[in-house]
């Protein structure tokens, strides 16, 4: 019987995998292109914990308080501000200070910490998670062992997804150790000017939500 969440989890996971863009996977990128293959596994693992931490809200009854207008506004206005400010950081970084903080040893627990942080940084996470959730709900609604089926089809659909930004990891420190210094100051400056762009999407949302904006 639990064969069957498992496949389905297994090919859930990796589409969403495949069609996944958020600041979270721009950064995954960028820190396994710069500080290598462990860095990035980190903040893959810290990715991982706050998917599961919003999947737990929704499963244990906060999904509403999550998808409403209050919720979705606060949400889409800190997001925009703090990739704004990660992005005119990244941006604005000066050469000599690049180095510095390029050659600088960053505890394990920031690399988690902050992968946690920028995608829960992200309103789009609820979204994906919400109505993952509901589609998967709709595929055991009738089975005696529900809560077991659904809980075991998010968890394979988590751990696939963590796999596959581990594989992205692995892919992205080959392309880092091809690269000099300077240009990885370079992509720096354009990750910079990627977030800063998301952030105004995230802001652009904000503003549709509250009705200043209408399309």
């Amino acid at each position: 019987m639990y064969i069957i969440p498992i496949l389905h989890g297994i090919w859930q996971g990796f589409l969403i995998s495949i069609l996944l863009f958020g600041p979270a996977f721009f950064k995954l990128v960028h820190i396994s292109i710069q500080e290598g293959f462990r860095k990035g596994v980190l903040l893959a693992w810290g990715v991982f914990l706050s998917d599961l931490l919003v999947v737990a809200l929704c499963i244990f009854g906060f999904a509403d308080f999550m998808q409403s207008l209050p919720f979705q506004k606060m949400y889409s206005l800190c997001g925009a501000i703090v990739l704004f400010l990660l992005g005119i950081k990244a941006f604005n970084h000066q050469y000599k200070a690049f180095l510095q903080s390029y050659s600088a040893r960053v505890p394990a627990s920031k690399g988690i910490l902050k992968g946690f942080l920028l995608n829960l940084a992200n309103p789009f996470t609820f979204i994906l998670w919400f109505n993952v959730l509901g589609t998967v709900s709709l595929k055991y609604v009738d089975e005696s062992k529900y809560t077991w089926l659904v809980s075991i089809n998010l968890m394979t659909i988590l751990i696939i997804i963590f796999l596959m930004d581990v594989l992205k990891v692995y892919l992205s420190h080959l392309i880092g150790k091809k690269l000099n210094v300077r240009l990885f100051f370079t992509i720096n400056k354009y990750f910079g000017l990627l977030l800063i762009i998301i952030g105004a999407i995230f802001l652009f949302r904000f503003a549709k939500l509250m009705g200043w904006i209408q399309v």
